[in-house]
């Protein structure tokens, strides 16, 4: 394919076979629909293409994110028909979140949408936003795929769910108490959401633990369009960065949060 040449269903489908993804899978999706340049059909065609790839028996989820908006809020409603993602997560998600066989969970800063027989299993139980009962715990569970589609570790929050198992000193729980989520059916009920904050003068920096799952050799790569395709395991995400965190607490922060850890810690 030349250069700038637009991108069909059939290249979306052929790279998605050639990272592995396929019928009866479960998958988590961040995405860029910019980063493949242009694409016959928008997102839509990437929609269908992650659905067809995963069949009837499959669940493809997606992030339906509203952190950026609510995590520093006093109180927060999510409207889960009204409140976009498309600022924070993109284009792809906000068109999946309004299919009419779409669910979205209702976490107040980490919801997700689902199509598929596994969308229940998937929605989490709207209180942790990373940890036990959690829509990544979930994800762990049923041995998901974590797809990236033009974007890289740097959009990877499975992350964060590690760091939520381990505890980290440089987060801490807060709740929403007071805020309030509006279901489907315009339904309001109070929300049950807590979610694990980094605490201020700390930021994380994952782009550059790619290399690490490199080495484990955990990562089937190709490219769509413009866009590089990355597919790998939520487990071996979580199984490997734990064990690496287990040797350094602060194996997911930047390198002066590292060092500012240290201190605090003593070591």
């Amino acid at each position: 394919m030349t250069e700038g040449a637009p991108v069909d269903r059939r290249q979306i489908a052929n790279g998605l076979a050639q990272v592995g993804l396929g019928a009866g899978d479960v998958v988590l999706v961040h995405s860029s629909l910019s980063a493949f340049g242009y694409v016959e059909g928008g997102a839509d065609a990437i929609i269908d293409a992650l659905l067809a790839a995963v069949g009837d028996g499959g669940t493809v989820v997606v992030p339906t994110f509203t952190w950026g908006a609510n995590h520093e809020a006093e109180r927060v409603v999510l409207d889960l028909v009204n409140t976009s993602c498309k600022d924070e997560v993109g284009i792809i998600p906000e068109t999946f979140r309004l299919r009419p066989e779409a669910r979205r969970s209702t976490h107040i800063c980490h919801s997700v949408a689902a199509i598929g027989p596994q969308t229940d299993q998937v929605m989490g139980e709207g209180v942790s936003s990373f940890g036990e009962g959690s829509t990544f715990h979930q994800l762990y569970e049923l041995d998901a795929w974590c797809l990236f589609l033009g974007v890289g570790f740097s959009s990877c929050t499975e992350l964060h769910a590690v760091e939520e198992y381990m505890r980290v000193p440089y987060r801490s729980h807060r709740d929403f108490a007071g805020s309030t989520v509006i279901l489907e059916d315009g339904t309001e009920m109070p929300s049950q959401s807590v979610e694990f904050l980094r605490d201020e003068g700390y930021t994380n920096d994952f782009s550059r633990r790619r290399a690490v799952f490199e080495r484990h050799g955990v990562l089937r790569v190709t490219r769509i369009g413009a866009a590089e395709v990355i597919n790998v395991r939520i487990r071996d995400i979580f199984d490997v960065t734990r064990e690496y965190m287990r040797e350094d607490i602060g194996f997911l922060l930047n390198e002066e949060s590292r060092e500012t850890l240290r201190k605090e810690l003593g070591v």
